[in-house]
């Protein structure tokens, strides 16, 4: 993949990398083994267990460390639909309207992973 195309898969993907990079004082290697932690990070896989048991306040723990770990990592497109998963668990929304969002969290979730993974080639 050239620069182009990795480009445009990183901001589709709402990886601010500049800021990212900026998080980790310019450190690429840094910042890239970090990028690399987060795919083998287990709270996504922890929130989908967790919700697809019913279990909402594993899920709202889980997604909420999610949130801070994308935020931190400046992938931003995954941490406003996490923030908006905790939000709605939080404020007991129906089920339908969490159903949606736990759908948005997974799709952002594999589009991250994907442009991570393109970054890190």
């Amino acid at each position: 993949m050239d620069g182009k195309e990795w480009q445009k898969k990183t901001e589709e993907a709402g990886i601010e990398y500049g800021k990212g990079l900026e998080r980790f004082m310019g450190k690429k290697t840094l910042y890239h083994r970090f990028l690399g932690k987060f795919l083998e990070d287990a709270s996504y896989r922890d929130f989908c267990v967790a919700y697809a048991a019913g279990d909402l306040n594993t899920s709202e723990k889980t997604v909420h460390t999610l949130k801070g770990t994308s935020g931190n990592l400046s992938l931003m497109r995954l941490y406003r639909a996490s923030d908006a998963m905790v939000q709605a668990i939080r404020s007991k929304k129906p089920a339908d309207e969490l159903d949606a969002r736990a759908k948005n969290v997974r799709e952002t979730y594999a589009e991250t992973c994907e442009a991570i993974r393109a970054i890190l080639a």
